[in-house]
């Protein structure tokens, strides 16, 4: 009898070890009605030569990119985004550098199709919203609706944090009206596709990190 009160004594305290680690074992990614707070950052740097002359130009532009969603399910998110850009162009040709700004103001929805093991979350991006470039030497403005495709993946460094590596302009289209001097001088419009991911990745990869809660 004796030993039979042990063994089922040793049962249950086995049994409550394993139920006490199982909760405890982190579980990474996101759930329906979660919120997440985004920030991410984009550098890029290009050189264009002109192969007759031998001009160069140098344009450098930096994009700070915050996002606030809340997910409808553990899969699809939807929420607002702003965007900050500057940009430089230095030219053999110009006597002065060149500096622009761009703003943006709009809205997402993000969906989470892959999943590569427990802290790799990919998704696909879509986003839409108001845009204004600026240069402020020229007194040029271009103003109106820009939207765009995105790939990218999180990945869960915490089970609340996550690093965010995002392709940019996968395709994308914008819509401009344009001023000079504050005077309608046109519009323009355009699409774009870049499709070849890994080249996309390497000229245009943006890094940021995720906070969910």
């Amino acid at each position: 009898m004796k030993k039979l009160v042990l063994s089922l004594v040793a049962v249950a305290a086995f049994g409550f070890t394993a139920n006490a680690q199982e909760k405890e074992k982190p579980t990474y990614g996101f759930q329906e009605g979660n919120f997440m707070i985004e920030g991410s950052f984009q550098i890029s740097d290009r050189v264009v030569k002109d192969s007759d002359s031998g001009d160069k130009q140098k344009m450098t532009h930096y994009k700070f990119n915050p996002k606030i969603g809340y997910f409808l399910s553990d899969k699809v998110a939807v929420g607002a985004s702003l965007g900050f850009g500057k940009g430089f162009l230095e030219s053999d040709v110009l006597a002065d550098d060149v500096t622009g700004t761009t703003l943006f103001a709009g809205a997402f929805a993000r969906y989470y199709f892959l999943e590569l093991g427990n802290r790799f979350k990919t998704y696909a991006e879509v986003g839409v919203g108001y845009q204004e470039n600026k240069v402020s030497d020229a007194k040029y403005k271009e103003t109106g609706i820009a939207a765009g495709i995105d790939l990218g993946f999180n990945y869960f460094v915490t089970e609340k944090l996550a690093v965010t590596f995002a392709l940019g302009n996968v395709f994308s289209y914008s819509n401009y009206d344009v001023k000079v001097d504050g005077v309608k001088e046109g519009s323009i419009s355009n699409t774009d596709a870049n499709l070849n991911v890994f080249n996309n990745f390497f000229d245009n990869a943006t890094f940021g990190l995720v906070y969910k809660f």
